[in-house]
């Protein structure tokens, strides 16, 4: 089924499209708009297949919305309506799919929908075809991983090879003296022998990723070292800057909100027991509950409930003592009422707790639920 945005800024005719286009089994309504501009700031939220667009209408026209729609999603499928023939030219200048003269007919949906189903199932196809570009990659979020230049998973020599290169993820582009390299990985040795242990693991490094990556080198600065990382980024990078540039979340800036939400996949490094990373992890989880939180409001707001269940299982799949995002949860439970659900995840999350910790629910939650059960 194609996912259909109609823009249109006649109310009368827009009820129409509405109800032609529900009738096809092949499409679904995902936004109908009379303000092309508003349309616009929703197209990445909802994402269509297809957009339905008169051509003229204040503000910006059908054409002009056309090419908006495209720089942002090439593989959005264009279908001009309009009442008059004379557009039809520059129609299909801006690679429209098909033009429809109102009124518009179920004939006309249909004859339409089945050239936008086959355009959709070779896109599709070409899609599965193309050889993907394979790029190097490093993963900091729940694991621990670097894909060279071949794409297959770099295996470093050592422990302390790997450790070493942890380290200089956290603190990418900075140099690092190697003073405080030993004093981290060797700090209860003897300082000849633990220099010499740094030189030897320095080594180790710089040859694996010589032999294994083009963007990523291992320099020495004076008395220290540097991991230059100029032309690519980790996740835990991308993570951070986006923190960095945003404190809420928006219409604006919701696709990048929900791609980074989407880029934390558990603890840092994931199960390595680095002593060093504790506080940066303390520091990730807060802020991976805040965009959580972030998320959650911005699609209660919308009255998107699965939407907000689903962001908050996501964290609590990875955080399940959480006690915040628990107690949100168990909100959204109580304004569905689902006091089925409701009594179910309340009673997980107190067993969870005797079990882990031995200890039971934070005063707030234990008040809240006692509404219902």
């Amino acid at each position: 089924m194609l996912k259909v945005m109609i823009v249109e800024d006649e109310q009368p005719i827009l009820n129409l499209m509405k109800m032609v286009i529900d009738q096809n089994k092949h499409l679904s309504i995902v936004g109908c708009f009379n303000n092309p501009l508003e349309a616009l700031n929703e197209l990445q939220l909802l994402k269509p297949d297809v957009a339905f667009l008169d051509i003229e209408m204040p503000r910006m026209t059908g054409l002009e919305l056309a090419k908006k729609i495209l720089q942002v999603d090439e593989d959005i499928q264009i279908v001009f309506t309009t009442a008059y023939e004379r557009y039809a030219l520059e129609a299909f200048k801006v690679s429209a799919i098909d033009y429809i003269l109102k009124p518009v007919t179920p004939e006309e949906i249909e004859r339409v929908t089945k050239r936008l189903m086959k355009n959709h199932r070779r896109l599709f196809i070409n899609k599965e075809r193309s050889p993907q570009k394979q790029e190097e990659s490093i993963l900091c979020l729940g694991t621990l991983e670097m894909r060279g230049s071949e794409n297959s998973i770099i295996k470093w020599p050592t422990r302390k090879t790997e450790e070493l290169f942890a380290y200089f993820l956290i603190h990418s582009n900075q140099v690092i003296s190697k003073w405080e390299l030993t004093q981290l990985l060797w700090g209860e040795m003897e300082d000849h022998r633990a220099i010499h242990n740094l030189h030897t693991t320095i080594y180790r490094l710089k040859k694996t990723l010589k032999e294994n990556s083009k963007n990523v080198t291992l320099e020495k600065v004076n008395e220290g070292y540097i991991l230059n990382m100029s032309t690519i980024k980790s996740d835990l990078d991308m993570f951070l800057e986006y923190f960095n540039n945003n404190s809420i979340v928006s219409k604006e800036n919701f696709v990048e909100s929900e791609r980074v939400f989407n880029l934390f996949k558990g603890p840092l490094f994931g199960l390595k027991d680095y002593l060093w990373k504790i506080g940066i992890e303390e520091q990730l989880v807060e802020h991976y509950s805040t965009l959580t939180q972030n998320i959650a409001n911005f699609y209660n707001r919308r009255g998107k409930l699965k939407a907000v269940e689903k962001t908050l299982k996501a964290f609590l799949s990875l955080y399940p003592l959480h006690d915040q995002s628990n107690l949100i949860l168990l909100k959204l439970y109580s304004l569905t009422d689902d006091l089925n659900r409701l009594k179910s995840h309340y009673d997980f999350y107190v067993k969870l707790l005797k079990k882990e910790l031995g200890v039971t629910p934070p005063i707030e939650t234990q008040k809240f639920i006692q509404q219902f059960i």
